[in-house]
């Protein structure tokens, strides 16, 4: 099958191969010729790409221990990807796809993070904490003075055992690296007030008369992350949308639209990748659209691109309007667009 697809073969040898891959699915693994027939396209695409047996080889390989690896140590997979920043997409991809697979991801913690991403069970369930080396003008000395001397139970231990500078502990709090010690905006009072300085040591405990409740609100803690992690680790950016807006909106979720071929939809969403090529003779441009249930590849016409270029560019979520299709290309559902709405924030 290999030396046939290298070869591009249209003739009765790609036939034959055909009818004996369908007839072997069915009998040996009981797969429907309808479903076989859709695996036969999925190489039959690849022919072009992966015709080198090597090439070909290796790749399976690392395509089917990476598989097997997310199947059974999902959070371990996952975690090792994010301290790898990730591959083609963004780490704020591999973030929602983390939190899709029903995995706890939370930011750098002083009593729980590494350097890197890594899984902790701190209460017998997997959580992923992001690198202490993600926080913004986080020294590395800093951080190995954290892993020296952790675990820590009040503020004054860390800040006498660390004595970090002042702009590191504050985007440590900022971000919920010190979450069980204290309220950010607790913290951050007690810090400020003027009575711990860095490089001098306690005479006195600091004034814990913080309150009980936090008073940071969900959008402050998805800014703070932004600005000192690089991406959110709370909530997703579309959650932070009034439920009144959704329910004017309503948008069909991706996952539900990728089900509806042939149907005109409403998706709203994140903008991840854009890439642009040719294809059957014509510039097409085709972004990644990502919501809490999944992505989908959104293609534009040369014209429509051309017309949304100001809003493709935007970060801001995305309403489009277009119908699902399969495309020839990917074999896949994508959404060809018709117009583009951006939602402020």
């Amino acid at each position: 099958l290999r030396r046939a697809m290298s070869h591009f073969d249209p003739g009765e040898k790609m036939k034959t191969l055909k009818e004996n891959f369908l007839q072997g699915a069915l009998e040996k693994s009981r797969v429907p010729r309808e479903i076989g027939a859709q695996i036969w396209e999925l190489m039959a695409a690849f022919a072009g790409y992966g015709f080198p047996k090597a090439h070909a080889a290796s790749y399976a390989q690392v395509a089917w221990q990476s598989a097997w690896c997310k199947a059974h140590f999902p959070a371990e997979f996952m975690a090792a990807v994010l301290a790898n920043w990730g591959g083609f997409y963004s780490q704020r991809v591999y973030l929602n796809e983390t939190r899709r697979m029903g995995l706890t991801v939370r930011p750098p913690h002083i009593n729980h993070a590494g350097p890197e991403f890594k899984v902790a069970y701190p209460k017998g369930e997997p959580v992923l904490y992001m690198g202490l080396n993600q926080v913004r003008d986080l020294t590395r000395h800093t951080q190995a003075r954290i892993l020296a001397h952790r675990p820590f139970r009040t503020l004054e231990q860390f800040l006498t055992q660390v004595d970090p500078r002042p702009k590191e502990v504050e985007n440590l709090i900022r971000v919920g690296a010190l979450a069980g010690l204290g309220t950010i905006s607790g913290l951050l009072a007690r810090v400020q007030k003027g009575t711990w300085h860095h490089a001098q040591p306690f005479l006195f405990a600091l004034d814990d008369g913080e309150p009980a409740e936090e008073t940071w609100t969900l959008a402050e803690r998805i800014a703070a992350q932004q600005e000192i992690l690089g991406a959110s680790l709370d909530a997703h950016l579309l959650e932070l949308l009034p439920p009144a807006l959704l329910t004017e909106l309503e948008p069909t979720p991706i996952e539900h639209a990728l089900q509806q071929p042939g149907e005109t939809v409403r998706v709203l969403g994140i903008r991840q990748t854009f890439q642009r090529f040719f294809h059957a003779g014509e510039m097409r441009s085709v972004l990644e659209l990502e919501d809490l249930s999944g992505v989908i590849p959104v293609v534009f016409s040369p014209a429509l691109h051309r017309r949304y270029q100001k809003e493709l560019n935007s970060r801001a979520p995305l309403l489009i309007t277009g119908e699902i299709q399969v495309d020839p290309l990917w074999f896949e559902g994508v959404l060809v667009a018709q117009r583009v709405q951006v939602i402020p924030q």
